[in-house]
């Protein structure tokens, strides 16, 4: 549920309160919580009339709020506007202010579907968060930390976040923000399986959320309880839930939450057999889906009425919903992707987690195609009788689509984005294949580590769509060196490496030599500044492991940048005992 649970997080960013002219904007805040955005908006401007008089600091928060406003209400390129614009001059907000505006414009950025800058800022928020006093920021952020990973599946990272945020809202008691944690740790813990501890956490932010009141994660929550109680088969309890979840969230004018808790309701009725209850709400959603934005929401919504329309007899018209339905989750599919792909690529510079991430591209990916790929085969199964033969021609239609995709997830998760060459998880596990063969059949087999001298100053003097550019330039120029077959791979930001079998370490170092030249021709293409590059170098005697050869490389590189950078040192021919030459 991208564009909903990005709602959510930015309904989650409400800050702190202050004195003066701003008692008026602390009332207009907690009125954000629990009322419509219209009513919010309707404060905001009242008080922009009298700004003249308010401290600069409550003028920024008055902008702040107006930016989450236009968000909620739907004018994402308004708000992000007015955040981008505070974020221009940065130097001149506190702290804490700059931390909710980075939140603020992360969420909106991603709800907008612009992942590159939305990460870009949602980096600088998790720097500055540790720095900034005031723990009910320090917990927003953590909270929207701890949402982004849940949905790129990454959920024992996203439990990580929210015990963060949940430790800020202790330690100064703020419950609204414990509410928001828990209700982030809990739908974690419903992706690991952990049913009991997220329904645990769900009662829990539905005790907090009701008594404060906050409306959005009451209502969220208790969607959340009725899910669960459905899959333990306690349909009373989950309608129960549900239907609390839709009176809290009718008081607020939140299209697609609203929508997501009635369709969960109306389906848990047809389920029933209760078909005339639920026909009555199918034009209460009808009406929903006009100004619902989710797509996997709104694929969900038409499931439900294609499965109505098909027990009604229009057959014509359950089709119709039917494709729809196809392509709002084939929509929602490939947004999901190309968040989870940018948000991981967005920690490339992390060596420590680069390893972590690359496994979980591929992982992840073939998760979300099995899941959509039972989901679709289960929406086949409504239309067995009448509908079996419409239903069996758009199955087909699907599992070649679905095999399609999936090609292109084990591609995407076995490159790099940028560069175009292998990731470091699939390099090393081909190095690794290819060390095997050498050791095994006794032939020559090198390692090269290189990297990009003093690349932190070109990205700081010339921005990082120039930094961008010259790695991609690299990446070219590898392919072009090395030719095709070769085993090359970026293993995080500007670090690249190349195994050779069946290569000697002076056949190694001619061929990083002509790298080096082809890497030093300044053709007129080229807008991007030169650069020159550092090398390790090491060949395979009697190493045990691809590790220990990885190790004696690293260090060869390690000793040509302390030498001066712009060089290559060899080690070669290491004995078993780890003694090496270096050259």
């Amino acid at each position: 549920m991208l564009a909903s649970l990005v709602l959510l997080t930015l309904a989650s960013l409400v800050p702190a309160q202050s004195t003066g002219f701003g008692a008026e904007l602390d009332q207009l805040e907690r009125l954000s919580q629990a009322g419509s955005w219209r009513e919010v908006e309707a404060g905001i401007a009242a008080l922009s009339s009298r700004s003249a008089s308010a401290t600069p600091r409550e003028q920024i928060r008055l902008a702040l709020l107006a930016a989450r406003t236009d968000g909620l209400a739907g004018r994402i390129d308004r708000g992000i506007d007015r955040l981008q614009a505070l974020l221009e001059r940065r130097g001149e907000l506190d702290p804490d202010l700059e931390l909710r505006a980075l939140n603020l414009a992360t969420n909106l950025l991603v709800l907008n579907d612009r992942y590159e800058p939305g990460f870009a800022y949602f980096r600088d928020a998790l720097a500055l968060a540790p720095n900034v006093e005031n723990a009910r920021m320090r917990a927003d952020t953590y909270n929207v930390a701890a949402d982004f990973h849940a949905r790129i599946g990454e959920s024992a990272t996203a439990v990580e976040y929210a015990n963060l945020a949940m430790q800020q809202a202790d330690a100064t008691e703020i419950p609204r923000q414990h509410c928001i944690a828990l209700e982030r740790r809990a739908r974690a813990f419903l992706a690991q399986g952990r049913i009991d501890a997220a329904f645990d956490d769900f009662t829990r932010a539905v005790e907090l959320c009701k008594a404060i009141p906050e409306l959005m994660f009451l209502g969220t929550s208790r969607l959340g309880l009725g899910r669960i109680s459905q899959s333990r088969g306690d349909d009373e309890s989950a309608a129960a839930s549900y239907r609390a979840a839709i009176d809290a969230l009718s008081q607020i004018e939140m299209a697609d939450m609203l929508l997501d808790a009635k369709v969960a309701l109306g389906s848990l009725l047809a389920e029933r057999g209760q078909f005339d209850t639920a026909e009555a709400m199918a034009g209460e959603i009808r009406a929903l889906l006009e100004s619902a934005v989710n797509d996997e929401i709104k694929a969900d919504a038409l499931q439900l009425l294609s499965m109505l329309a098909e027990r009604r007899g229009d057959m014509q018209q359950a089709y119709e919903y039917f494709q729809s339905a196809l392509g709002h989750r084939m929509e929602f599919s490939e947004k999901q992707r190309h968040m989870r792909l940018t948000l991981l690529m967005s920690d490339f510079d992390d060596r420590a987690r680069q390893q972590q991430l690359e496994l979980l591209k591929a992982q992840n990916a073939a998760f979300q195609h099995d899941r959509e790929q039972q989901r679709q085969g289960d929406l086949a199964m409504l239309y067995a009788g009448s509908g079996a033969v419409i239903a069996g021609v758009l199955l087909l239609a699907l599992v070649w689509q679905t095999a399609r995709e999936r090609k292109r997830f084990r591609q995407l998760s076995h490159h790099d984005g940028l560069t175009g060459l292998l990731n470091h998880t699939r390099f090393f596990e081909l190095a690794q294949q290819s060390f095997q063969r050498a050791r095994q059949t006794a032939v020559p087999f090198s390692l090269i580590i290189a990297d990009v001298d003093l690349f932190k100053q070109i990205n700081d003097q010339y921005g990082h769509l120039v930094g961008d550019s010259i790695l991609r330039r690299i990446g070219a120029r590898f392919r072009e060196a090395f030719g095709p077959g070769t085993i090359i791979g970026r293993l995080g930001g500007e670090e690249f490496g190349v195994a050779l079998p069946d290569c000697g370490i002076d056949e190694a170092v001619a061929r990083i030599e002509h790298l080096r030249a082809i890497l030093n021709e300044r053709r007129a293409s080229d807008e991007a500044p030169g650069v020159t590059m550092s090398f390790g170098v090491a060949e395979l005697a009697r190493e045990k492991s691809l590790n220990t050869l990885y190790a004696h490389a690293d260090q060869a590189l390690f000793d040509a940048k302390d030498a001066g950078r712009n060089r290559v040192i060899t080690v070669a021919r290491v004995d078993f005992g780890g003694d090496a030459l270096v050259t």
